[in-house]
């Protein structure tokens, strides 16, 4: 029988062992290990600032279209406006129209009333003949617009201080009397004639159509 040399033995297991640890070590290097965010990745994703929306301004109040203070008006004074929207009375009172025309005007006598509705047109004739124009409200009892002066010659101022001396009959009867005769409504009342026979002139509307009233300036006769 043959007999193994123990050198030969232990040669073998050496090499045994080098081999197993060498597949040992190849398994373990196969696998990379996963890594964990760092803490300053973090600190850095997190510390982000975030935009917020700048608050809207806040807009400021305009200024008011119209200055509502001040005192009372009393009527007679320069106005401004359109009677301010006022609805037309049901009956014109030709009396106050004419009143606060020559209260605008400074005195005088009215020659001439023309409108409807709210809004009238008073013709002031002064002491020296000169006109003065101004719109009523019938409505509010006021002027709305003026009064505003109407030029005249000479010739034309003194037949204007003729006939108001003469008249006996104002604008206002004088449009209450052609109302009567005709059994309609007056748009207009407007002074003519002469120094000595001074003449109304009346616009009047008749269901729907116009006529014309004529009105003696001294005794009230209609025609």
């Amino acid at each position: 029988m043959t007999r193994r040399h123990p050198l030969t033995i232990l040669t073998a297991s050496m090499a045994l062992g080098v081999a197993t640890a060498a597949v040992l070590s190849g398994c373990s290097g196969s696998e990379t290990p996963v890594g964990t965010p760092s803490a300053s990745a973090s600190a850095t994703a997190s510390s982000t600032p975030t935009r917020s929306a700048a608050p809207l301004p806040t807009p400021e109040p305009s200024d008011p279209s119209d200055d509502q203070t001040g005192s009372a008006d009393d009527g007679t004074g320069p106005g401004t406006g359109n009677g301010s929207g006022a609805q037309a009375p049901a009956n014109v009172d030709f009396g106050k129209i004419s009143k606060q025309g020559i209260a605008a005007a400074g005195g005088g006598t009215v020659v001439s009333l023309a409108g409807s509705g709210d809004a009238w047109t008073v013709v002031v004739d002064g002491p020296d003949g000169s006109l003065t124009q101004a719109v009523v409200s019938a409505t509010l009892d006021r002027v709305t617009s003026g009064p505003f002066p109407k030029d005249s010659d000479a010739a034309t101022k003194t037949a204007n201080v003729a006939r108001a001396a003469a008249l006996k009959v104002d604008a206002t009867a004088a449009a209450s009397r052609a109302a009567s005769a005709a059994g309609g409504t007056v748009s207009a009342v407007t002074l003519g004639g002469s120094g000595t026979a001074p003449t109304w002139t009346v616009a009047v509307t008749v269901g729907g159509a116009a006529r014309t009233v004529t009105v003696n300036g001294v005794t009230g006769a209609t025609s």
